[in-house]
């Protein structure tokens, strides 16, 4: 290792040091210090191995729960197709998962979680005394006194702890929502995930259903029913009171009636017509007749008094078939108005019968939503129940024996070629040649001892 001294000028600079190892002188430090090489990396390797097994331990609780379709896809309750029927809504399944993850996250359920396993069992799971606690909740603690007036509770303080701790996901290109916890205590862990997936499965069955759904549709279905018995008793009175049991057929008999009325009338007119104009011709004959011819004038006379009740029996038929054509016309006219007034009834009650089909179907969906609610029936089913593992997950003593090897192997060499290097440097006095700025003789070589001459 060739080393060069050059002097600093007038200006009182300190002098450079130029250095240049090569691999000879490398490999020659390493094997001067080998033993305290071989020590310094066992030494590292132990240490490590000492480190990785006081290093508190992680435990980690794993649930899958898969997501199927159900009824809840749908996002349609049994009131939402009482004004219309809904036909063709398309379903995300990734924004239906990512829902799922989103709500497993959300605060009122993790307040539920800790309400369910107490503030203690995430703060301090292993039961050591607080000042033992973990200091990522100590400096949680110390960074949020900085910023606010009092301290959080130990229930909120539970809840954001928690959700650091959660780990819920969706994984990728399955229908599966993967629940994990990771604590000091695998009790602890396993109990957290268990609440979650119970309390999260309470929750969706019920954000799944309608609050007081079957009470509404309960409550306008029976209200409607008595509008449609009370709607058919009035049409079936009325009907009573009019006579009307069928109006199209009663029509139909109506319409003919007066066809053959007016029918009758018209031959009567005839009839009259022709019997008046048969009493004129006898009159006028009766007028020709001489006076002497009285056999004639007999006869003639009789005639008018056959042709009298004929023609009045003609014209009493014509009057009495005239009052039955205005009865019938009558009857006619009232036909129509309690035909539209029973049209008009038949239809409210067929309105009526609607709706209250489309109830009675809404309140028996209704009903089947609340029995799947009361056997916690939903979409989502748990694949997999919270587990129990002994087996830590953090730390991982490979990484640290990893860690160890690499500083006993490159750590020790080159602490120990910086050592070899600097350490002549910085404690070597300085030269006079430094001190005076001047170079400084060469040391006279020693003196032979004399010798005879001759020798």
């Amino acid at each position: 290792m060739p080393v060069h001294h050059g002097s600093a000028g007038q200006n009182g600079n300190h002098s450079q040091l130029e250095m240049h190892l090569s691999s000879s002188d490398v490999l020659a430090i390493v094997s001067r210090n080998r033993w305290k090489l071989a020590a310094f990396g066992c030494a590292m390797v132990a240490g490590a191995l000492v480190l990785s097994s006081v290093w508190p331990k992680t435990y980690r609780s794993e649930a899958k729960l898969y997501v199927r379709l159900g009824r809840e896809n749908l996002g349609l309750d049994a009131t939402s197709s009482l004004g219309h029927e809904i036909n063709g809504i398309q379903i995300n399944r990734e924004d239906e998962l990512n829902t799922v993850v989103d709500l497993l996250k959300s605060h009122s359920l993790l307040e539920k979680v800790v309400d369910a396993v107490g503030p203690e069992t995430i703060l301090n799971p292993t039961g050591k005394p607080a000042s033992t606690e973990a200091s990522g909740s100590s400096l949680f603690g110390w960074a949020h006194n900085l910023t606010s007036d009092s301290p959080l509770p130990a229930r909120e303080r539970a809840v954001l702890a928690l959700r650091k701790q959660l780990d819920t996901q969706n994984v990728r290109k399955t229908n599966v929502i993967l629940v994990a916890h990771e604590g000091p205590s695998a009790e602890a862990s396993q109990k957290i995930v268990s609440n979650l997936i119970n309390l999260y499965l309470d929750e969706h069955v019920r954000m799944s259903r309608s609050p007081h759904e079957h009470a509404f549709l309960a409550e306008q279905a029976s209200s409607i029913k008595k509008q449609l018995v009370q709607r058919e008793t009035d049409l079936r009175t009325f009907k009573d009171q009019t006579g009307l049991a069928s109006p199209a057929e009663q029509r139909l008999t109506l319409v003919g009636q007066l066809g053959r009325l007016e029918d009758d009338i018209k031959s009567t007119l005839a009839a009259i017509e022709g019997t008046e104009a048969e009493h004129h011709a006898v009159v006028a004959e009766q007028g020709r007749v001489s006076a002497v011819d009285t056999r004639a004038k007999e006869e003639l006379r009789m005639m008018l008094l056959r042709e009298k009740p004929v023609l009045a029996s003609q014209r009493a038929k014509l009057a009495r078939l005239q009052t039955q054509l205005a009865d019938a016309k009558e009857q006619m006219k009232a036909l129509n108005g309690n035909e539209n007034r029973i049209t008009q009834m038949q239809r409210e009650a067929q309105i009526l019968e609607v709706s209250y089909r489309k109830y009675s179907e809404g309140l028996e969906q209704a009903r089947l939503d609340e029995s799947l609610e009361s056997q916690r029936i939903s979409n989502i089913n748990v694949a997999q129940p919270a587990t129990l593992s002994f087996q830590s997950v953090k730390p991982q003593r490979s990484l640290f024996l990893v860690a160890g090897l690499l500083l006993a192997f490159f750590g020790g060499p080159t602490l120990a070629v910086l050592f070899s290097v600097y350490r002549p440097l910085s404690t070597a006095p300085h030269s006079v040649d430094h001190r005076l700025d001047m170079p400084a003789l060469a040391p006279a070589p020693a003196m032979r001892d004399a010798q005879p001459v001759g020798a």
